[in-house]
């Protein structure tokens, strides 16, 4: 794997995966040859006797460094610690398939050069909602969670930490269900929603007024524009009802015909300009509320059938395709799905301080083992 990346750094030396971050000024650093060669002994290690599990987690809690790719390498897996700063699940999925491959291959990795983008937010920004009037009261009108109310507290501590399961026969049961209930619902919206259920259900107290959704904006990019770095967005939304898919489907819908997403990006970018640099995360609290309700956030990541033809030991069923964030709310759950050559995988997020690690573990699996009967249950 170290030997895939040098070859991509004497091919690149500027690309984005064989260079230091500077994350105190928000800027790239290129380094030569020799440097590059000390470096990536540092960026890629041995996984020293983990599982993939363990490399897992262990990347996880591994603070904020300089590194934009970190890498963990074990007998039957690697486990790839991604900067948000290198990009999102589209370009980090290009970026493992060539590093696996030409590891296999024993040759140097080869990826394009990264492409030049600036303005292109701005240029969608001002085409979808500056020059249609129509569009300026909702367009500018952005989407803010609710603000929390005094409430008592306890202490706390971070102890971040994820459960994951998959199911070749949940995507089944899902478009199944579909079809006969809820025509041209997305299976992602039937996962936010059984989801949400199985939290409620098990007594996770689960906060059903809304959500934080991740969506990619490349949607509204003009034909022939390539993005890739990271261009999703979180956004706070509440669609009427949390436990069906319907009404979280007509949401979406409706939410990405007039793309508020873009201006919340202008908005972050713009402090970015005024600040100098984009801030770090701020420090985890030491307290939190006595009685916390589950914060959701979902992401769906969409299809990672172009991994299929890596080299892998198992098939389809037996695989392991782990997507995990390393910062989430106090009182945050965040829910990550996936699918891959037919198979659903997921992973949720949160603080161990917070929520019980089997409650979530039984909650992922209530959604692969029987997702409609949670959905119906809420009828």
């Amino acid at each position: 794997m170290r030997s895939a990346l040098v070859g991509l750094h004497a091919a690149d030396p500027t690309h984005r995966a064989v260079s230091r971050l500077d994350r105190a000024n928000a800027q790239w650093v290129h380094l030569d040859a020799a440097a590059f060669a000390r470096y990536v002994e540092e960026a890629v290690t041995d996984a020293d006797g983990l599982d993939i599990v363990g490399a897992t987690a262990a990347l996880q809690r591994e603070p904020r460094a300089h590194h934009p790719v970190r890498m963990l390498v074990g007998p039957d897996f690697v486990a790839l610690k991604i900067s948000h700063s290198y990009g999102d699940a589209g370009p980090v999925n290009a970026l493992l398939h060539e590093l696996v491959k030409a590891a296999a291959e024993g040759r140097a990795a080869s990826i394009r050069p990264s492409l030049p983008h600036r303005g292109a937010l701005l240029k969608a920004w001002f085409k979808e909602i500056v020059r249609k009037p129509d569009r300026w009261k909702q367009g500018l009108n952005l989407p803010r969670p609710p603000r929390p109310t005094p409430e008592p507290q306890r202490p706390w501590s971070d102890d971040i930490t994820w459960r994951t399961t998959h199911s070749a026969e949940a995507l089944v049961q899902m478009r199944k269900w579909r079809d006969e209930n809820a025509p041209g619902v997305t299976t992602s919206a039937i996962t936010f929603a059984a989801f949400a259920a199985a939290l409620r259900d098990l007594g996770a107290n689960p906060n059903l007024s809304g959500g934080i959704f991740l969506a990619d904006a490349r949607r509204f990019l003009d034909k022939g524009v390539d993005i890739d770095s990271d261009f999703c967005m979180g956004m706070w939304l509440s669609p009427e009802d949390m436990t069906d898919p319907a009404t979280i489907h007509r949401m979406l819908k409706a939410e990405l015909a007039v793309p508020r997403i873009l201006s919340v990006m202008v908005l972050e970018e713009t402090k970015i300009v005024v600040g100098g640099t984009k801030s770090m995360p701020d420090p985890y609290p030491t307290e939190i509320a006595e009685t916390v309700r589950a914060r959701h956030t979902f992401s769906n990541q969409g299809r990672h059938d172009g991994l299929a033809d890596l080299p892998w030991a198992a098939e389809p069923a037996e695989r392991h395709n782990f997507s995990v964030p390393t910062l989430c709310e106090p009182d945050g759950v965040a829910l990550a799905t996936s699918e891959m050559n037919g198979v659903l995988h997921l992973d949720a997020t949160f603080h161990a301080s917070t929520f019980d690690p089997s409650l979530m573990a039984k909650a992922l699996e209530m959604v692969c083992t029987d997702p409609a009967g949670l959905i119906m249950a809420s009828r």
